[in-house]
């Protein structure tokens, strides 16, 4: 490749001596090709799994041809060694997100509130005349719902 002067380009009339400023060719903005159609150097990165892709289409297909949703993992683990600023920012925002997304259900008036069931209660009552300390799992949970231990009055 032939340099090409910065006076020549422009029209101007500078000595070779003068000048000797000359238009280097683009460096490449990634080190990496896209791993969907290898034929473009990578722009994108996929949060979730750290692959390469050039374009939207590639992108896209990337999506398609592996079971990825493009999102990064908020709860992935990261070692103490790897741990940084950036990190302890992400987990400080999760918490905060989580906190205001349970504050907003717990304000949310129009959702039906499970009540707790009169026999459960009773069973309780029961069991603690009988010295017995029983304790229930909250509402909601999988094995509160599959429990079928029950009081029967005789």
């Amino acid at each position: 490749m032939e340099a090409l002067l910065v006076s020549d380009a422009l029209g101007i009339g500078v000595d070779a001596e003068e000048c000797e400023h000359t238009v280097r060719p683009k460096r490449k903005m990634s080190l990496y090709s896209c791993e969907t159609c290898g034929s473009e150097e990578a722009k994108y990165k996929c949060p979730q799994c750290l692959k390469y892709s050039c374009s939207l289409p590639c992108v896209k297909k990337h999506k398609v041809d592996v079971p990825c949703s493009g999102v990064r993992d908020k709860t992935a683990f990261v070692p103490l060694s790897a741990f940084s600023d950036i990190h302890l920012l992400s987990d400080y925002r999760f918490l905060e997100d989580t906190g205001r997304v349970a504050d907003a259900a717990m304000r949310d008036a129009m959702l039906p509130r499970q009540t707790t069931n009169k026999f459960l209660n009773f069973m309780k009552n029961r069991a603690r005349k009988l010295g017995i300390d029983m304790k229930l799992l909250p509402l909601g949970f999988t094995k509160r719902k599959t429990n079928s231990t029950f009081f029967h009055r005789k």
